[in-house]
């Protein structure tokens, strides 16, 4: 056989191997907040916001769990915004993918379906992520908005804002887009509590 047949065999094979790679690296992105609930429920922890944020009407704050214990360790009193107006096209924990069953934030989409709308942090505070991955959130934002709350915006047309920056409601960070693994243009919202999903109901009021 040619030597240089046997060297394109080789390429090709290298090559495949190295997307295989890439591609079980991305399933386990994809899946690792999935896990993470399967996990967290199993030892008896039910991590849909109904336990680790929920709403205090008697104090009117918001209460942060122990995700141990189920302690409020944490009483908020806020004053949360929707980070951009818009149609929700999918909630909390819904999913129209059948490679992710679980839902991990709320879609909020123009209804004009147009990209650019401005996207406002919900919350002050720091950011600590601010780039783009080919998949996922493409372009996003994350932010850390204390009391162990993180804030994730996804599938951003643009960032306005670089890691290490404060910022605080009506902030403009960024531009509502279609990067990642999007099916139209729209803001993947999403909220954490000690690095677990939540509902971003329980901090905001009515729609966007």
């Amino acid at each position: 056989m040619n030597p240089f047949n046997l060297s394109g065999i080789a390429e090709i094979l290298s090559f495949r191997r190295e997307l295989q790679f890439v591609l079980l690296a991305f399933l386990i992105t994809l899946l690792i907040p999935i896990f993470a609930v399967i996990l967290l429920t199993n030892a008896g922890i039910d991590i849909v916001s109904d336990r680790l944020a929920t709403v205090n009407l008697q104090t009117h704050t918001i209460d942060i769990h122990d995700p141990a214990t189920g302690k409020v360790i944490k009483q908020l009193h806020i004053s949360a915004v929707w980070p951009v107006s818009g149609v929700v096209t999918l909630e909390f924990g819904e999913s129209d993918l059948p490679f992710q069953p679980f839902h991990s934030g709320i879609d909020i989409a123009n209804p004009n379906r147009q990209i650019g709308d401005p996207i406002t942090t919900f919350m002050p505070g720091t950011v600590i992520y601010a780039g783009e991955i080919f998949w996922g959130f493409g372009k996003h934002i994350i932010i850390d908005n204390g009391d162990n709350i993180t804030s994730i915006y996804g599938h951003l047309s643009a960032i306005y804002v670089t890691k290490g920056q404060q910022v605080k409601p009506q902030d403009v960070i960024g531009a509502e887009g279609d990067t990642g693994w999007a099916t139209g243009p729209h803001l993947h919202f999403q909220i954490n509590v000690f690095g677990i999903p939540v509902n971003p109901r329980t901090f905001l009021m009515g729609n966007p």
